[in-house]
């Protein structure tokens, strides 16, 4: 499947879901924009799109699925990392829309860009950057158990 058709599928999900006010198919809606969001920092990283030296600077950490490392890619590092693609990339721009828009709005490539511009902007005044720093892991305990996904 296309990367863009699963993406579509995923959004259509999500959109059956908003329907209901349900705790549960709140979280089922959540657990579809992260696969949205996962599938698409995956297909900028399969095409080796960079951004601020991200990911090259890494590349050794992605390759050896360093636990570390793994836990800095939260959501909000790798929504970073993709909202900046896109306004670089036009297809992950493409992709990027697709997951934003409401299908019942008309929803212009312009007022995506600037609703990418301040969720890039959120999620700077919020800390998130592209710097790994492995000392901020220190604290982690030995054991940790593993997250399905």
């Amino acid at each position: 499947m296309e990367t863009i058709d699963l993406i579509k599928e995923l959004k259509q999900n999500i959109l059956h879901i908003q329907s209901t006010d349900s705790l549960d198919d709140v979280k089922e809606a959540e657990f579809y924009e992260f696969q949205i969001m996962n599938t698409i920092f995956h297909y900028c990283l399969k095409n080796k799109y960079s951004t601020e030296g991200f990911p090259e600077k890494y590349q050794d950490l992605l390759d050896s699925e360093d636990e570390d490392f793994q836990d800095f890619l939260d959501f909000s590092v790798k929504s970073y990392y993709v909202y900046k693609v896109s306004l670089q990339q036009n297809d992950v721009f493409k992709m990027v829309k697709l997951y934003c828009n409401d299908s019942e709005v008309v929803y212009s490539d312009q007022d995506c860009r600037n609703d990418i511009l301040v969720a890039i902007k959120i999620l700077e005044q919020e800390g998130v950057t592209l710097v790994f720093n492995p000392d901020l892991f220190v604290n982690i305990p030995l054991f940790r158990p593993k997250l399905p996904g």
